[in-house]
C-alpha cells in the first residue's frame, strides 16, 4: 500500500490499528532444525517419526509365487523441500517500512532457516509497485538468484518504500511480479532442473489484474509451468486491504473503481501448491516466512524403476498430502505373481518424490534427489513346483502264462533344478504279469518338493490257437494312439503368433502309423500354418512306449476366444478311441490404451494406463508430433498393466497428436491428444473437425 497523493500534498496515514500477532515460532523453528525434528500437525500426529528418509528402506523376503506382502512404509519428508530457490517478492510501497526493516534484521534467520535443512538453498530479492506511475509496475529485481549471501543482504538493503504514489486505492502489481519471476525476469531468476521454487510474496494489498497487461490466469500458468509455489505473507497495515481484498480499505478517497475481484493470492496460491500467512504483523515478517518456508504443503508420490516383471508394488494412497517436515505413510504391497520363476530374485527399486503435484514421473514436480529417498526391494521366490513326471500307460502282450517284460522309459523336469532321474516301481525292465499293474515314478527336488505320476500297464493273455489249426493263425496288429494338446502362450495377443503342441503317444502293443487333424477358431485375417508333422501325406510312425510332438502357429489380428481341437487317427485302428481327441481353449486379447486428459497444455502431462498388455515386455511411449522427453522404456506389469505420465513440454508445439505405445512384435497403439495453450472444456474439443 503506498501513500496517497492529491494535489501534490501527501496525506498523513491512519492511525495504526493493532496488528494480530502470529505465534513466536522463529525460535522454536530453528531449533527444530538444528535437532532434525519435524513440526507436528494434526494429519501427521499419529505416524511415528522415522529415524531415515524412508522407512524401511530396504525389503528383502522369501515369497511363494502368487503371494503378498504387506509393509507399512513411512517417508519422512525434508523441512525445507528440496533444492530450494526462494525469491523474495516484497511491497515497495510507503505502508510497508516497517515490515522491510524487519526483513533487514531477520535475513540471517531466513537464510539459516533454509540452509541448515538445504544447504544448496539459493535465494534472490526482488520488489514491486503500482502500474500507475511506475516504470514496470516498479518490479526490479535487487539480487539474483544467488548463494551469495553478501550480495543478498545489500539486495534487502536496497529494499525501498518510494513505489507506488498516485493511484486510487489500495491495489498494487504483485501479480506482475510473480509472472515476471516465472518468466525468468531477464535471466535473473532463472531456477534449477528438478529444483523446488519458492515466491516469498510480502505485501499488505490486493493486486490489479491484469496487472501490467498480465492475468492472474496467465500468471497461474507461468507459476505451475515453472513448478513454483507461492508463500503468502499477508502484512496487517492501517492502509492495506489484504492480499485478498477488494481495494478498499476503509480509508475515505482510497477507492479501486471498480473494485478488485476478492481472493486473488488465495486463488493462486491453492493453484500452485503454496501457503498464506494472514494478519501477520510489520514487526513479525522474517519470523513468519521462516516459519513458512518450514511449513510447506509438500505432495509425496514414488515411481517404480528397474522393477522384473513378476513383481508388482503398490502403494496405498499412491500420493499423500503433507507438510514439509512431516512423515508420510502408506501402506505398501508387494506382490508376486502366480508364474514368476521359483528360485529367482526378483527386485524393484521405488523412488519417492516430492513437489506441488503429483509428481509420477521426475518431469512432474521437484524429484527429491537424496538417493536416501529410494527403497530396495528384493523378494527370493519360494521353489513350491514340484518335478512334473512323464510316464505313458502301455500294452504288451504276454509270451506266456508268466506274463512279458517290459522296458519303458519315465521322464522328471522340475523348474528350477531342470531334469532329474526319477525312481519308478516296478523298474523298467521288469517282468510284469498277465493283467493290469500300476507303476509308480517319483523325484524330489532340492527344495524337497516331490511329484508322483502314474501309469497302467496292460499285459494281454497268450493266444491259444484253436485244437487242430496248425500253423496258429497270425495275431491281428493293434495300436493304442492318444493326444494331448497345449498352447504357448496361454494368453495370445493380436499379431503375435500362438503355437499349438500337440503330444502323440502309442501304449501299443504295436507301432502306428499316425495323422492328425486340428481344427482352429476361424477369424478375418488369421494366419495358420501347417502342422511340422504327422500329416495325412506323411504320417508318423510310433513305436510301443514311443511319443511324438507336433507344433502348428496362428496368428490372430481380432480378439477372440475359442477351443482347438486336435484328432489322432491312422493305422492299425485303434480299439479304444476316447483318448484320441485333445482341446485346448484359446484366447486372444486386444492390448488397449487409454489417455486422459485429452486436452492438455504445455508443461502438463497427459496420463498414459495400458491393460492386456503381454506381461514383463517393454513399451516406449512417444508423440507423434513434436518433442518427447528422454525417458527409459516402460515395463509392463505381471497382470498386463501400466501407467505412466507423459509431459508436454513446456515450449513444445500446440495443436493435434497422438500418443503411441510401441512394443516389439505388437501392433501400434495410438490415442489423440490436443495440445492448446489455454484449457479447453471437452465440447470445445469435441466440436473441432
Amino acid at each position: 500500500m503506498r501513500w496517497f497523493q492529491s494535489s501534490g500534498r501527501t496525506e498523513p496515514s491512519a492511525p495504526r490499528r493493532p496488528g494480530r500477532r502470529t505465534p513466536a515460532r522463529a525460535a522454536l523453528a530453528l531449533l527444530l532444525l538444528a535437532a532434525g525434528a519435524v513440526p507436528a500437525s494434526t494429519s501427521a500426529s499419529a505416524v511415528p517419526v522415522p529415524v531415515e528418509p524412508v522407512t524401511p528402506a530396504i525389503v528383502s523376503q522369501a515369497l511363494d509365487p502368487g503371494a503378498s506382502l504387506q509393509v507399512d512404509k513411512l517417508v519422512r519428508t525434508p523441512v525445507v523441500p528440496p533444492m530450494p530457490e526462494v525469491v523474495l517478492l516484497v511491497d515497495g510501497t510507503g505502508s510497508m517500512e516497517e515490515a522491510i526493516t524487519d526483513v533487514r534484521g531477520g535475513l540471517p534467520n531466513i537464510i539459516d532457516g533454509v540452509r541448515s535443512a538445504q544447504p544448496d538453498a539459493r535465494f534472490a530479492v526482488t520488489t514491486f509497485g503500482d502500474q500507475v506511475g511506475d516504470v514496470d509496475a516498479g518490479f526490479g529485481v535487487k539480487t539474483e538468484l544467488t548463494t551469495d549471501d553478501d550480495a543478498l543482504g545489500r539486495g534487502v538493503a536496497a529494499l525501498g518504500t518510494d513505489l507506488g504514489y498516485g493511484s486510487d486505492g489500495p491495489s498494487e502489481d504483485w501479480i506482475n511480479g510473480l509472472w515476471q519471476i516465472a518468466a525468468g525476469a531477464g535471466g535473473k531468476t532463472v531456477f534449477r532442473e528438478n529444483s523446488s521454487p519458492v515466491v516469498v510474496l510480502v505485501s499488505d494489498a490486493s493486486s490489479h489484474n491484469p496487472s501490467n497487461g498480465h492475468s492472474i490466469e496467465d500468471t497461474i500458468f507461468s507459476l505451475q509451468d515453472k513448478n513454483v509455489r507461492v508463500l503468502g505473507v499477508e502484512v496487517d497495515t492501517p492502509r492495506g486491504d489484504g492480499l485478498d481484498g477488494n481495494g478498499d480499505a476503509g480509508i475515505p478517497g482510497q477507492k479501486e473503481d471498480p473494485p478488485t475481484t476478492r481472493g486473488q493470492a488465495t486463488r493462486i496460491i491453492e493453484a500452485t501448491g503454496g501457503r498464506k500467512l494472514a494478519g501477520i504483523d510489520p514487526d513479525q515478517v522474517a519470523e513468519a516466512i521462516v516459519e513458512g518456508l518450514t511449513n510447506l504443503p509438500t505432495r509425496v508420490g514414488h515411481t517404480l524403476e528397474s522393477c522384473d516383471p513378476g513383481l508388482t508394488v503398490t502403494l496405498d494412497p499412491p500420493t499423500r498430502d503433507v507438510v514439509s517436515g512431516e512423515t508420510a505413510a502408506f501402506a505398501e504391497t508387494i506382490t508376486v505373481a502366480p508364474d514368476a520363476p521359483q528360485g529367482a530374485t526378483l527386485t524393484c527399486t521405488v523412488h519417492f518424490l516430492l513437489g506441488t503435484q503429483a509428481p509420477d514421473t521426475t518431469a512432474i514436480g521437484a524429484a527429491a534427489a537424496d538417493p536416501g529417498f529410494r527403497q530396495e526391494i528384493a523378494i527370493t521366490v519360494n521353489d513350491v513346483s514340484a518335478p512334473v513326471i512323464t510316464l505313458d500307460d502301455r500294452l504288451a502282450r504276454a509270451g506266456d502264462e508268466t506274463g512279458t517284460t517290459i522296458t519303458y522309459t519315465a521322464t522328471a523336469e522340475d523348474a528350477k533344478d531342470g531334469p532329474l532321474t526319477p525312481s519308478c516301481t516296478p523298474a523298467s525292465g521288469s517282468l510284469f504279469p498277465v493283467g493290469s499293474t500300476t507303476v509308480t515314478c517319483t523325484a524330489t527336488d532340492a527344495a524337497g518338493n516331490t511329484g508322483t505320476d502314474t501309469a497302467v500297464f496292460r499285459v494281454l493273455p497268450p493266444l491259444t490257437p484253436p485244437p487242430g489249426t496248425d500253423p496258429p493263425p497270425p495275431v491281428p496288429p493293434r495300436a493304442d494312439v492318444a493326444v494331448s494338446a497345449s498352447l504357448s502362450p496361454a494368453r495370445a495377443y493380436t499379431g503375435r503368433p500362438v503355437t499349438a503342441r500337440y503330444t502323440l503317444t502309442n501304449a501299443g502293443p504295436d507301432t502306428a502309423r499316425v495323422t492328425l487333424a486340428t481344427t482352429w477358431p476361424s477369424a478375418p485375417g488369421r494366419a495358420l500354418t501347417r502342422p511340422d508333422r504327422c500329416t495325412t501325406a506323411a504320417p508318423c510312425s510310433i513305436p510301443p512306449g514311443g511319443r511324438v510332438v507336433v507344433t502348428e502357429t496362428t496368428t490372430y489380428q481380432e480378439a477372440l476366444s475359442g477351443t482347438v481341437r486336435a484328432t489322432a487317427g491312422g493305422l492299425p485302428p485303434d480299439p479304444e478311441t476316447a483318448d484320441n481327441t485333445a482341446t485346448a481353449p484359446l484366447r486372444v486379447t486386444q492390448p488397449r490404451l487409454e489417455v486422459t486428459p485429452r486436452v492438455v497444455k504445455p508443461g502438463e502431462p497427459v496420463t498414459v494406463r495400458g491393460t492386456d498388455f503381454p506381461p514383463g515386455e517393454l513399451v516406449r511411449l512417444v508423440w507423434s508430433t513434436g518433442l518427447t522427453a528422454d525417458s527409459a522404456p516402460l515395463r509392463v506389469g505381471g497382470d498386463g498393466r501400466f501407467e505412466a505420465q507423459v509431459l508436454v513440454l513446456r515450449k513444445d508445439r500446440t495443436g493435434p497428436r497422438t500418443l503411441r505405445a510401441e512394443v516389439a512384435r505388437l501392433e501400434r497403439l495410438e490415442e489423440p491428444v490436443l495440445v492448446v495453450r489455454h484449457a479447453l472444456q471437452p465440447p470445445d474439443f469435441a466440436g473441432r473437425g
